[in-house]
């Protein structure tokens, strides 16, 4: 049993609580709590630090009868040492959002086929939340429910009744016009964004967003013709700021990635004119070696850079499509003339080959299509 005690160089109060062995070391623990300015106050402190021992005792020996909430924070604690910083953020806010206010106040052993397809509908129905989100919130829950499952707390076989809504994997691209359309800008736009240099660097390489936001000078080859990808922009706290990282979202995403001879000769030009502005502002200049960058060379905001690519395309009359479909176009197009996909894998940085399969399947079938004529044509020539 605890005691309090008054500490006679303080005058304040304090108690030391035994907590059992760790599981870890076999060694006791001991809770220590300082400070009080009454012994009312300790007292109180006292009860509530003993409810949290015996809930952790319960847990330990029952793990099932422990909240999900708690469970996910654990999991969450010991999976965010290999986590790169944003996507760290991402899961944060997944978790928050998207999972916590629905599963986090069932005990593990209440959780059913019941609860988690109910969770789902919410999600959907109420919350009209993407395919594609739910199906990564609820990857989420099942990656803790199969560590709950390893230690006796959870049967597995439920997760595998639970229905999920169709992902439509399928992005809108444009074909080939719509392509040498915008590539065809700089001669139709009297006062072109100067962020143009990035999406059409996006077109021809397949590179993210944040790539290509976080693309430096000294990344770039000019004589044999191709860039490294080292760095991102990307979400840097819980709060969205963003930041440039060391890192990509894939180990995969550290990549060369071969570039066309007109855009080589397009990024001389485009770094004449940043040069230029780096001259003219001397000392106020941040200097970030930035290829996509403001006219103070500070990194730019994605929200500023999709609101320019949307008024662009406006003006040049193209289907609507998000920047980051500009990949997918860039993906489809390749796969499109027969590139291999395993080349296009790695242009596009994807960490495994049915990553790229599974999202660009849909223009297999012609492909099929045009294999079975070239079939024909071998036939006839026997």
């Amino acid at each position: 049993m605890a005691s309090i005690q008054l500490d006679e160089k303080t005058r304040k109060y304090y108690f030391v609580v035994d907590a059992g062995k760790s599981q870890k070391t076999g060694k006791r623990k001991q809770i220590k709590r300082r400070g009080f300015a009454t012994k009312t106050e300790a007292k109180k402190a006292l009860r509530q630090v003993e409810a949290e021992i015996l809930l952790a005792n319960e847990v330990q020996k029952f793990p099932s009868k422990q909240l999900l909430s708690n469970f996910i924070e654990k999991w969450f604690e010991s999976k965010k040492v290999r986590l790169r910083s944003s996507t760290i953020v991402n899961y944060r806010e997944q978790l928050d959002y998207n999972i916590l206010p629905y599963l986090g106040a069932f005990k593990i052993k209440d959780i059913t086929e019941e609860v988690l397809q109910h969770y789902i509908n919410r999600l959907h129905n109420e919350r009209k939340l993407a395919p594609a989100t739910i199906r990564t919130a609820f990857g989420i829950v099942a990656e803790v429910l199969k560590k709950a499952s390893r230690k006796g707390a959870f049967d597995l076989a439920i997760l595998d009744d639970v229905n999920l809504p169709p992902e439509n994997r399928i992005s809108k691209v444009w074909n080939e016009s719509n392509v040498q359309a915008f590539l065809d800008a700089r001669n139709r736009i009297v006062s072109l964004t100067r962020y143009f240099i990035g999406m059409v660097l996006s077109v021809i390489t397949g590179m993210r967003m944040g790539e290509v936001l976080g693309l430096r000078w000294s990344d770039i080859d000019f004589e044999k013709g191709y860039l490294t990808i080292r760095q991102t922009l990307a979400k840097v706290d819980d709060e969205g700021n963003y930041g440039l990282v060391p890192e990509v979202k894939t180990a995969a995403g550290f990549r060369t990635v071969h570039l066309p001879k007109f855009f080589i000769e397009y990024l001389i030009e485009h770094k004449k004119m940043v040069q230029r502005e780096k001259e003219i502002l001397g000392e106020d200049y941040i200097d970030y070696d930035l290829v996509v960058c403001t006219k103070h060379g500070k990194w730019v905001h994605p929200n500023n850079y999709r609101r320019a690519f949307t008024r662009l395309i406006a003006q040049l009359e193209l289907p609507k499509i998000p920047p980051k479909n500009l990949r997918h176009t860039h993906a489809t197009y390749l796969i499109s003339i027969g590139i291999s996909p395993k080349i296009v894998q790695e242009r596009l940085g994807h960490a495994h080959i049915k990553t790229t399969l599974g999202t660009y399947s849909h223009v297999l079938p012609s492909m099929q299509a045009e294999l079975v004529g070239k079939l024909d044509d071998l036939i006839e020539k026997v």
